[in-house]
């Protein structure tokens, strides 16, 4: 079975009510922390990074710029579900997923402030933060692509769903995967899928088999979306992304 491609580099209680003592040291690494300037003011910034997880199942509760007027988590589509990053594997705060909104004047492109994600089990991990400017990249359904015949994706398991991992098939129609460079041209009927935990991204597939590793008991909703080779979202015929759901009801 082969394991998810990842291709992006990258409160009620407080923040001490989640972590939790004896945590695993080093098991979450921060990596690529960009702010991406936002056309609707110059003060506001979408915060994107990579979270590597070498250790247990873990959640992110919280972040925070000792910088910042304002800096707070976003989770579109899937409201307060838990961000949950997966043991032994990668998450993304992304563009089209869970990210982090920012308010901060007077930064300059390529310049760099700290940043701090709190997780529930890791506890609070820091990293730098740079202005990376405006991104040319568009996941915006606005900016979506039909195609006919439009294409069909369908998300199953394929063995039954633990706490220990998933395993996990794309099923699609009228699409091919296909591995491009960042900058390809867009083919019709080609590209890759994105794959998202509780809006979480984690990461881009370019074949149809993949596993995530461990995660909590609950009930979790696992999507996969298809995209272009040029980042833009399919469209089906109702100029709706796409796009499939798994719900999973995992017991401990």
């Amino acid at each position: 079975m082969k394991r998810l491609l990842v291709f992006c580099l990258l409160a009620g209680i407080g923040v001490a009510g989640y972590v939790m003592l004896n945590r695993p040291a080093g098991a979450i690494t921060l990596v690529g922390a960009k702010a991406f300037a936002m056309a609707d003011g110059p003060s506001m910034f979408m915060v994107t990074l990579t979270i590597e997880n070498d250790g247990p199942p873990d959640v992110l509760v919280d972040v925070a710029s000792p910088k910042a007027g304002m800096m707070h988590l976003m989770n579109p589509q899937h409201g307060d579900r838990e961000i949950i990053v997966p043991g032994q594997g990668h998450g993304m705060l992304a563009m089209d997923g869970a990210h982090a909104m920012m308010r901060l004047p007077d930064f300059a492109e390529g310049s760099f402030v700290p940043l701090t994600l709190t997780f529930a089990n890791a506890g609070a991990v820091t990293t730098r933060l740079q202005h990376a400017g405006s991104s040319t990249m568009s996941h915006d359904p606005d900016d979506g692509v039909s195609v006919q015949p439009a294409p069909r994706v369908t998300l199953n398991a394929v063995d039954a769903p633990s706490t220990d991992g998933v395993a996990l098939r794309v099923e699609v129609e009228n699409f091919s995967f296909h591995r491009a460079a960042d900058d390809a041209a867009h083919v019709a009927g080609q590209g890759h899928a994105h794959l998202y935990l509780n809006g979480l991204k984690l990461g881009r597939l370019y074949e149809p088999a993949f596993d995530i590793g461990p995660v909590p008991a609950g009930r979790h909703i696992l999507e996969v979306a298809l995209n272009t080779n040029d980042h833009r979202p399919y469209l089906d015929s109702a100029g709706l992304p796409v796009a499939a759901q798994l719900t999973l009801d995992l017991q401990d």
